[in-house]
């Protein structure tokens, strides 16, 4: 008669080894739609006036005011592009300061939020060479640094990232 047919409940001729196939095929994974993958269309370009560009309105901040940076941060991109390097940069922050681990780097930064508008400032003998500490800083952070002591603009993008920006310069982050 040919191959052994179990009784599946199914047509005698539906061999047992054919249905796990065709659940694969019916649960097939669909992947994110750009919108939902963080950083995919929220990098928003500097613009001349300091402030991220907003003519798409994928990358116009949605309502709703940043009220503290408190938590841990992954920074997913610099000056509008993604951060695409073999590593990556992470940062803490309580309600008033965000700094980059370990706290003996002394990469510390005051902040200040009123609706829409933050400054940061380093701290005082908070900054200087690489201390002992550490092997050396990542190159990148020099950027990050740089887009927060020139922010002057803050809001959340449509994916829930902060894009933190002001002349020229933005970084955008998430919540880890």
């Amino acid at each position: 008669m040919g191959p052994e047919w179990h009784d599946t409940g199914m047509h005698p001729r539906f061999p047992l080894a054919v249905a796990p196939l065709l659940v694969l095929v019916a649960c097939k994974v669909q992947p994110d739609p750009p919108a939902a993958r963080p950083g995919a269309t929220d990098i928003a370009q500097p613009s001349s006036t300091g402030t991220a560009a907003k003519s798409d309105p994928a990358q116009i901040p949605a309502p709703g005011a940043v009220e503290t940076l408190a938590g841990e941060w992954r920074v997913a991109g610099i000056d509008g592009a993604p951060l695409d390097e073999a590593y990556g940069i992470a940062l803490s922050a309580n309600e008033s300061e965000m700094w980059w681990e370990p706290r003996c780097a002394q990469r510390t930064r005051r902040y200040n939020i009123e609706g829409k508008s933050i400054s940061f400032r380093p701290i005082p003998g908070a900054q200087g060479e690489t201390p002992p500490c550490l092997p050396g800083l990542p190159a990148r952070l020099s950027d990050v640094e740089r887009a927060l002591d020139t922010a002057t603009e803050i809001g959340r993008t449509p994916s829930n990232g902060v894009l933190i920006s002001g002349a020229g310069h933005s970084v955008l982050l998430f919540s880890q």
